[in-house]
């Protein structure tokens, strides 16, 4: 496995995608590489997804680009698969490594399991953007807590209001909630219940390089590092220090949506 240019950082919400993908593009920066982070919302993002402008337009945040935008709902070619294929492209030419939370699984495949489409419809979004990242090979780094109720808990306790009742909402009102009657936390808890063993056969699939890492919360140093030795295998071995990371005491800081 090669140096990645492009890197995927996914998993449900609160499982520490904005943290690592913070750290590790701190982490190359320090090894004198050229990286850049693409948080959520982040208003030159190279990927536009249909789920992060609806996010926006919910909280009353203008959409990125012209004024034009506005009518991006109705316009598909704003999302348009071919995005991940220029980025790709871009990854290679410039040899800047690239580094995105949230854009893959969690804002361009779950949408279509949350708006209750067939595993088939899920299949082909999944498709889809493989085909068009592939010739970045992209790494895909996956979070994932042991205990999907317990995390769930735990998130809303730390982020507390308004974004707790913002996400009960979103998931609430989603075709996939109010088909099963779900409402509160349960509903949320329930939703990736769900979606995790969909995640587990679309990861199995994943033709490129990918790491799973279950409770990076636990001990952060240890995920930094073995993220960072899936980043650069030439490196492996040289563990980052302390002091190679944005802060002390990871924490994530407030997302853009509600179903991060």
């Amino acid at each position: 496995m090669g140096a990645a240019r492009l890197i995927l950082i996914e998993g449900m919400i609160g499982s520490g995608k904005t943290t690592t993908a913070l750290w590790v593009g701190d982490w190359l920066a320090r090894q004198g590489e050229s990286a850049r982070v693409f948080r959520e919302g982040a208003a030159d993002h190279p990927i536009r997804t249909r789920a992060e402008d609806r996010l926006r337009a919910a909280a009353g945040q203008q959409l990125p680009g012209s004024a034009a935008d506005a009518g991006a709902e109705r316009s598909p070619r704003a999302y348009a698969d071919d995005q991940w294929r220029r980025l790709a492209e871009r990854c290679l030419r410039d040899r800047q490594t690239i580094i995105l939370e949230s854009s893959f699984l969690q804002n361009s495949v779950m949408p279509a399991f949350i708006d209750g489409a067939p595993g088939r419809t899920v299949d082909e979004a999944f498709t889809r953007i493989v085909r068009q990242a592939a010739p970045a090979g992209p790494l895909l780094v996956y979070l994932r807590p042991a205990d999907i109720g317990a995390a769930i808990a735990r998130v809303h306790r730390i982020r507390v209001e308004p974004w707790s009742s913002r996400n009960v909402t979103f998931v609430e009102n989603s075709p996939w909630a109010r088909r099963r009657n779900l409402r509160g936390q349960d509903a949320v808890a329930k939703l990736y219940l769900a979606w995790e063993p969909v995640v587990t056969q679309l990861y199995s699939r994943y033709p490129f390089p990918k790491i799973m890492v279950i409770d990076p919360q636990h001990d952060w140093q240890a995920t930094l590092a073995r993220i960072c030795a899936a980043v650069r295998p030439s490196q492996r071995g040289r563990k980052p220090r302390p002091d190679a990371v944005p802060g002390a005491t990871p924490t994530t800081p407030q997302p853009l949506d509600c179903a991060e």
